[in-house]
């Protein structure tokens, strides 16, 4: 116990309080701390004044329009002129709080107009045309619009468009007989079946289901729901007025079953509408039709005046955010091109400094600049996402990055791609047999050589770089500038660096690959260009490269030993591509195929053109009218010539279809 109470910590009162710190200079000026004390208390009296002068201010406000309506009576609204309470209710677009101004005196129900509640309903829903009061009353003028319902009263009208339970009463489906209450509608329900406020269990056990096919469908006069549920007009028993559907399902059957035609059937119901304006309805023909036409007239003309309305409401919010974003664009314009000066600031004794600031400025672009060179994008993004928040620091520490990449590229004369020449050593393990074809075809001579050693393969890349592409083409690749990249230069490896940005250049590697395997020789050069059969050749060795390399662009990046790999085998396999080629060419079979008259057998859907391309641009197609595929890559492979011919003739039978040109 005493052990446990000597080690526990003293209480609050026997601690022991520790001595002041006080500063080594205690020479301080007492007059300037209470200067400043007293200028602090002025600032603070200063703003609680200032609010209680806005407070004073607000209810002099106030004060002002309570006099503004001193020796003014107040008129009762039921006072009111019938004009001026009408142009009250005009106003109005709830229909809700219509309804219950409406009908608290017998004079305001008498001002409600059919105008008023279709542009009150029509107005309280701007932005949503498929919820709310516009929703109803536009399932309401659809049948009106038909023809097909009792044209309801003004009131009647009002109350469909406020109502909340089922209007049938003692005869509701759903009525609850515990407190005999009609079924309640469901608060989504924007629907009024057959113009009548019903819920859901009349619609569904005091209702018809007719056929699709029945004649009465999209039939003037003729009120469906759901497109095949029919009902009996309802009679309401306080007022003795007939709503909904004008017509009794019996008569509908009875013309369905008396007559076969589809116009008599017509002409039948024609009659019985009429019949019903004439001995039931309150309206005769002319006077109903009459009624509709103004009940929709005025309902497209509030719709009308509704939607220029939210279209003017849309484009005010637009003009808007145009301008907020014009504004937002500039002050990001204003910051990137400060950043874009000190990027050129710093790279301005960088002697590739124009390829590293090339870019284009977006004007109406959030991005504002896109940088060519893809490292100088990808090493910039950071900064011009977010320019406000970019330091000085930051944007330096990058530019000396991208100086130092540009700066080793210039050291190294990466772009003269003189290195070429001496890049024996890593080409050494490339090798291509020498061949040299002669093809004697049409009367026209035509050969292409292809020469062996690791030289052909430098000056295919020579060739390519020097003649068909730029040093901004070959930056733009996603791999130029990365950290293999410049392991590579500093390894003293340019070969292999460039063909590793060469690797995200479409169509750079089977390009070189074609121009090292194939090339003309002295006399192919001095041949026409017409006649010259190089570029075939040439594309050939580009679809041989493609089908070695299926997945050159993809995630993975071709390695240097896989490029060697890759251009070894593809060169094998062009030689026996390119033998097959010329021995299929110098074929009599292929030589009278190739020769025929198109006019041959009323046959004018052949062209010479896409057989060689057959040959040169093998492709994988589907047979017409069978549904198979076949390659023509393995038919020249396989020395199938029999097979490249039919396929020839299987695919070109309906050129038309193909967009194949008849030559």
């Amino acid at each position: 116990m005493l052990s446990s109470a000597a080690a526990a910590p003293p209480t609050r009162s026997l601690r022991k309080r520790q001595p002041a710190k006080l500063a080594d200079d205690i020479d301080f000026d007492l007059e300037t701390l209470l200067k400043e004390h007293e200028k602090t208390g002025i600032e603070f009296r200063a703003k609680r004044d200032a609010k209680k002068l806005k407070n004073a201010d607000d209810s002099d406000d106030d004060e002002k329009y309570v006099d503004a309506f001193k020796g003014c009576e107040a008129i009762p609204l039921d006072s009111l002129p019938s004009l001026c309470i009408e142009k009250i209710f005009s106003m109005m677009d709830s229909p809700h709080d219509l309804f219950n101004l409406a009908f608290s005196c017998k004079s305001f129900m008498s001002v409600v107009t059919p105008e008023i509640v279709i542009r009150s309903a029509v107005f309280n829903n701007l932005r949503k045309r498929d919820k709310g009061s516009r929703k109803i009353v536009t399932n309401i003028m659809g049948y009106i619009k038909n023809r097909s319902i009792h044209i309801p009263s003004t009131h009647r009208l009002l109350r469909l468009l406020n109502a909340k339970s089922c209007e049938r009463g003692e005869r509701c489906w759903g009525r609850n007989l515990k407190t005999g209450k009609a079924m309640p509608l469901h608060h989504n329900a924007y629907c009024r079946p057959f113009g009548l406020a019903i819920c859901e269990k009349c619609v569904k056990f005091g209702s018809t289901k007719v056929p699709y096919s029945h004649f009465s469908r999209f039939q003037p006069g003729v009120a469906f729901h759901q497109w095949n549920l029919l009902m009996d007009p309802q009679l309401d028993t306080k007022t003795g007025e007939v709503n909904g559907p004008l017509l009794e399902v019996l008569e509908l059957q009875q013309i369905e079953n008396s007559y076969s035609t589809t116009d008599d059937k017509k002409c039948a119901l024609e009659g019985i509408v009429a019949a019903v304006h004439t001995n039931e309805d309150k309206y005769s023909p002319q006077q109903y039709e009459e009624k509709a036409a103004a009940y929709h007239e005025i309902f497209e003309n509030a719709e009308k005046e509704a939607d220029d309305h939210v279209a003017g409401l849309l484009e005010q919010d637009a003009q808007k955010y145009r301008e907020r974003r014009e504004e937002r664009i500039a002050k990001r314009m204003g910051r990137i091109r400060s950043i874009y000066a000190l990027l050129e600031e710093v790279l301005d004794d960088c002697p590739l400094k124009d390829l590293a600031l090339d870019c284009t400025w977006l004007e109406s672009d959030e991005r504002c600049v896109k940088f060519t060179c893809h490292i100088v994008e990808q090493s910039m993004t950071n900064i011009i996402s977010a320019p406000a928040s970019s330091s000085e620091r930051t944007i330096i520490q990058v530019a000396t990055e991208i100086k130092h990449i540009f700066n080793t590229l210039s050291e190294k004369q990466f772009f003269t791609f003189s290195y070429i020449e001496n890049s024996s050593s890593e080409l050494s393990t490339i090798s291509i047999p020498s061949l040299t074809i002669t093809l004697s075809f049409d009367s026209r001579s035509y050969s292409c050589m292809l020469f062996s050693s690791p030289d052909r393969c430098r000056r295919g890349i020579y060739e390519y770089c020097l003649n068909e592409t730029t040093p901004l083409d070959i930056m733009q690749s996603s791999t130029a500038g990365d950290q293999q990249f410049m392991r590579h230069l500093e390894e003293n490896k340019p070969v292999r660096a460039l063909v590793r940005a060469l690797n995200r250049v479409r169509g750079a590697l089977p390009r070189i690959f074609a121009l090292s395997v194939a090339r003309s020789d002295a006399a192919d050069n001095d041949a026409d260009p017409a006649e010259n059969r190089l570029d075939y050749y040439r594309k050939l060795a580009e679809t041989v490269w493609s089908k070695k390399s299926p997945y050159q662009y993809g995630s993975e990046i071709l390695s240097f030993v896989a490029y060697k790999d890759t251009f070894n085998s593809s060169a094998e396999e062009f030689q026996t591509m390119k033998k097959n080629a010329m021995d299929y060419l110098r074929d009599q079979q292929t030589i009278r195929f190739l020769l025929r008259d198109v006019s041959v057998a009323g046959r004018d859907d052949f062209s010479r053109q896409d057989a060689l391309n057959q040959v040169f641009l093998p492709k994988t197609h589907t047979v017409w009218m069978q549904g198979t595929r076949t390659s023509a890559y393995d038919h020249i492979l396989n020395r199938s010539f029999e097979s490249l011919r039919n396929l020839h003739e299987q695919y070109f039978r309906r050129p038309g279809s193909f967009g194949v040109s008849r030559i």
